[in-house]
Parts: C-alpha cells; structure tokens; sequence
C-alpha cells in the first residue's frame, strides 16, 4: 500500500531589512513568510466536487481569532506576512470536506502546529497533515466469487446520521471513508442453494489513520478470524479475514417489530436450514424483556406462511425498551436463537380537557357586547373550539357552553342547535380552530385536527341527547333527512397523516373526506344511538377507532361532536340538546376496517 501523506514545511522568518526603515521603527511586528511543499501519494480516485489535495490554511491568535485564511494555501506561498508579535497556531486540512459524513473516495487530511512569532527571531513550524478519517476497503477472492451467486458487505457507522455504504460483489470495489467511530460490518450472501444467510462482525476501538482491509474467503463454518496487524508510520492497516461458510447452516432472524404504547407487532422468519432438517412449528417461540430485565418471557410463535411467524407482545408499558428474539426449542433447551432486536414502546398521548371540566369566557364589542365560552382553561391555549365565534357575530348565542348541573363529574358541554341572525346553528366542539364566518357563500372556515401521534383503540365517553324534529333544511344538498324528521347527533374521531391541519370551508362544500388515503383510522358513534327518542339519563358509549394502516403513524388527531349531523348544511332541528361528559382515550390494540 502506498503512503499517503503530506508534508508541511513552514518558514517563518523575522529580520531586519536594511533598506527597509520604516519597518525598523515599528515595534513588536514580526513577519510570516509561508514556504509550503507537499510530498504526497495518493493512490484514491478523487470525487468531482472535492479534491483532498487542496489544503485550507488558517492562522489563529491567541485569542482564537483568525488572523489570516486561504481555501488554498498556494495564495499564500511566498508571500511576505506582517504578525504582531505573539503565539499563534497554523491549522491545514483538506478544503471543502470536514470528514463528518461517510463516502467513497474523500480521503480527509489534517493537521496543525503551534509557533511563536518574536521581533527579530527566526522559527520555523513543521505541519504534516495524515489522514484524519477512516479508510475501508473490500475484497472478495475468486473462491468466494465461485461459492456464491451474490454478496454484499455494508459497513454502518455507530455516529447518527452517518449513511452506511456497501460493496456489492461484482461491482468496482472503491476504498471507503467514514468519520471516526466503531464501525459494525455486515456480510449478506446467496449461495447456489438460493439460501439467504449473513452475519455481523463489529469493529472497535476505531481511531484516526486507520485502514480497515475487509477479505471475503470461502470456508466450512461462519466463524471469523485472522487479524493481521502492520504499521507503516502514516496509518495503521489491519486485515480481517472473514470466514464464510457455503454450506446454509440452521439460521433465524427477527424483523423490526412494529410498536405500540402497551403490545408490540413482531415477526420472524427461518432463514435457512440445515440440509434433510425439518423444524417443528410447535416449537419456535419469541422471547421478550424491558431492556433492564434479566429474566425472557416466552409466548408461542404463530405460523405465518412458509417459514415465517408471527406474535402479538402484550401486556407492555409505554415508553420503555425492550428486547425480543426467536427461539427455537426442544426439550426446553433453547436449539437454535435468532437475532436480538430492541423497539422503544409509544408513549399514550392524552388529549387535553377530555373531561370538559376546563371552560372560560372572552367578552368582546363596545356597541353590541358579547361573551363567547371556550372548552378550555385559557382562549390563549385552545385544543377544542367551537362554532361559537361564528354564532355570535350579532350577540351572545353561545350554542356550545358549559353544563354544571347536568353532569357525570364536574362540569360537561351542553350542545344546543338554535338559530343565529336568522340562521340555523348547531352545537359543536371540535379538536381544532374556528376561522371566520361568511354570508357569501354563507357558512365558516375551520381548521380541523390537533397534532397528535399517539395511537388509540377506543374513544370513550357519556351523553345524553334529546333530539326534536328537523324544522330547519337550508339546502338540497342533503337528501339523508327531511322536515319532521328526527334530528341526528354526531361523534366521531379520526387520525390523520396531515402536514397541517385541515382546511374546511363549509360554504364552499369542503369538508374532511373521511376516505381519503391520509386517514388512518377512524371511527364513529354507532347509528343506533344518534337519534333516540329521548334519553333521561347519560349513557357511556364506545367507539372504536377502526385502523386502516396499523404500520403508519398519524400526526393529526381530529374530535367532531354535533348537536344536529348536519348542522354545517344549516339543517336540523332547533329544539336539539346535547350533553357531553367525561371522554377518555382507551390504547389497546387496534380493530381493523
């Protein structure tokens, strides 16, 4: 291997000129003449966009200050520098590149000397910049070419954010740079059998300089060995051998689980196994324990089409870590043990003021007065609003407001659908924002949803409703109802993958398409019980939050109660009340639509 290096040599001189007087007279000034010379080899094609050779020069005070810099140092070389007198540090490296990310080619060389600039003294500061990343580079010899249809080996930084990099078998080999952290390498291979194995080898202690060579050879077991180690006084080199079996051995793996706040989704598959064996379904289990556990719990693994399997991990607490892995047993002896793989369990996101304990007041207007209610300790802080800010345009109407008599515990909402400046109006308290009112088109702009990432099975709640007869419809646009009709309440909850809330305009006919594909799951009270005759007494029901995806994860969480269904085409019944109390999120796991 060549060496790689560069050398730096410095010169810096403080004299006196004799034709130069002026200069003579000033004090504590020194001069700074840079004679810079490389001696390098590289052995690496270089990117397009980057070239190590162009060295970036600063020199810095003693206060930290740059006192001079170029990106190339060249600029400089020859070139006369006046420097008050002092200490200063001369720092090279590569222009363009800070060795943090990982690629192939981008070789990152550094390196720095401290010098001291006296009046009429002479120093001179020798650099020399090596590298200051970590080089990986991977061969694969013909015998192992020979024993298998394909192979990569990816070699994954420990530092977050850093991509990790593969050599494919078969493609150019190029050498590899990472910044400096452990490194782990994985060897994934297809033999002739078409079985599918691989393993994974970490690499510590990873310093600057050093040069990993990762060889591929062919032998009769997986195990690994063979580290040579040589130093040629620029970097470190040292050379693994891995040792990777033709023969598909009795392999299991585990997939990445899919986790909830209080269960756990996880899967696992035989990669291979050993040629004339048969492994008893009856047997393979998954293992599970909070990180900090010692002891494994053990639940039976499910068939999951050919040779794969499945389980559901329950009964776990939000916001902890656990392991799992799949074991194969006989005799109670643990035969053959997958991966170990870890998922951090979701947390159990509460919506605020589920209760409906929490209610203020804003009064507003000098000519005509005003009070409007919020669901809510402060109007500062809303998660829920209302249709209010729209209803009293003209005066306190207020058709969502607090009940304090009529109540399961505290204080509830009381839903009334009225009229407002001659118009129907419904009550309505929503996980969102009201926007305005219009007359034309008339109706009222929203933004629907709150974020929210958390995933429930279950809302939860008490109402009481007492619907009357519709004597208001506005628009042809509904046909579901008719005048004399019983009125309709509605309950219903969604989560969304939204960017941002849901912009409804109820005077332009846009509403939330609850079949959108960005709805993951939704649910609603059962038709059953949105228009009863009567009811004297609150009745808890539940919802089911029916998932459509259980792998994505909502960002949005939008709540929607009505005195009258629909109340936003300005139809229902004037003498409808509704009564709301005690709402509460159930997580568990998820029904499917």
């Amino acid at each position: 291997m060549k060496k790689i290096y560069f050398s730096f040599i410095t010169l810096l001189t403080t004299f006196l000129i004799c034709s130069c007087q002026q200069d003579e007279l000033e004090d504590n000034i020194g001069y700074l003449r840079l004679e810079v010379g490389t001696n390098t080899y590289v052995d690496t094609r270089i990117a397009a966009d980057y070239n190590p050779k162009q060295i970036a020069l600063q020199i810095i005070n003693s206060k930290g200050e740059v006192v001079e810099s170029t990106d190339d140092w060249e600029t400089l070389s020859g070139q006369q520098i006046r420097l008050l007198a002092g200490t200063y540090t001369v720092q090279a490296s590569s222009n363009g590149f800070d060795g943090s990310e990982s690629g192939f080619d981008i070789p990152y060389y550094s390196g720095s000397q401290q010098i001291t600039v006296q009046s009429g003294k002479e120093v001179t500061a020798n650099i020399t910049c090596t590298l200051a990343n970590v080089k990986v580079t991977v061969n694969y010899d013909q015998s192992f070419k020979d024993a298998f249809q394909s192979a990569t080996a990816t070699v994954k930084s420990a530092m977050q954010g850093v991509n990790e990099l593969s050599f494919k078998m078969g493609d150019e080999l190029k050498p590899a740079y990472f910044p400096v952290a452990d490194l782990t390498t994985t060897i994934s291979v297809v033999n002739h059998a078409g079985k599918t194995f691989s393993q994974d080898t970490p690499i510590t202690d990873v310093k600057p300089r050093k040069h990993y060579i990762l060889n591929f050879k062919v032998a009769e077991t997986g195990s690994i060995g063979g580290v040579n180690v040589s130093v040629d006084g620029t970097e470190t080199v040292y050379t693994f051998t891995f040792n990777v079996s033709t023969e598909s051995s009795t392999k299991l793996s585990v997939e990445k689980a899919n986790a909830w706040s209080n269960f756990a989704y996880v899967k696992g598959t035989i990669d291979s196994q050993e040629a004339g064996s048969k492994l008893d379904v009856s047997k393979m289990r998954f293992e599970y324990k909070a990180l900090a556990d010692e002891e494994w719990t053990s639940i039976a693994a499910q068939a999951d089409g050919e040779n794969s399997f499945k389980a559901t991990l329950s009964n776990l607490n939000p916001t902890t870590e656990y392991s799992y892995r799949m074991v194969y047993t006989v005799d109670n002896a643990e035969e053959f043990v997958s991966n170990t793989s870890s998922f951090t369990t979701e947390s159990q996101e509460l919506v605020p003021n589920l209760s409906f304990d929490d209610w203020c007041s804003v009064s507003t207007g000098s000519i005509i007065k005003k009070t409007t209610y919020y669901a809510a300790v402060s109007a500062d802080d809303l998660y829920w609003d209302s249709g209010n800010a729209g209803a009293n345009t003209m005066g306190t109407v207020n058709p969502t407001r607090p009940e304090e008599t009529d109540v399961v515990s505290g204080k509830a909402a009381k839903l009334m659908s009225t009229t407002a400046a001659g118009q129907f109006a419904a009550g309505s308290l929503f996980t969102g924002k009201f926007g305005s009112a219009s007359i034309s088109p008339l109706g009222a702009k929203l933004d629907f949803g709150r974020p929210f990432t958390g995933r429930p099975s279950q809302l939860k709640g008490y109402y009481k409703y007492n619907p009357g007869n519709i004597d208001y419809i506005k628009t042809d646009r509904v046909s579901a109802v008719q005048k004399g009709d019983r009125d309709l309440c509605s309950i219903y909850i969604l989560l969304a993958d939204w960017d941002s809330p849901f912009a409804v305009s109820t005077g332009d006919d846009v509403f939330v398409d609850i079949n959108d594909p960005s709805v993951i799951a939704y649910g609603e009270l059962e038709a059953g019980k949105t228009s009863p005759e009567s009811m004297s007494e609150y009745e808890e029901f539940t919802i089911d939050i029916k998932y459509r995806d259980i792998t994505r994860k909502p960002t949005y969480i939008l709540i929607v109660c009505s005195s009258s269904k629909y109340g936003d085409y300005f139809t229902g019944s004037t003498g409808s009340v509704l009564l709301l109390d005690e709402f509460q999120l159930i997580y568990g796991e998820p029904i499917l639509e």
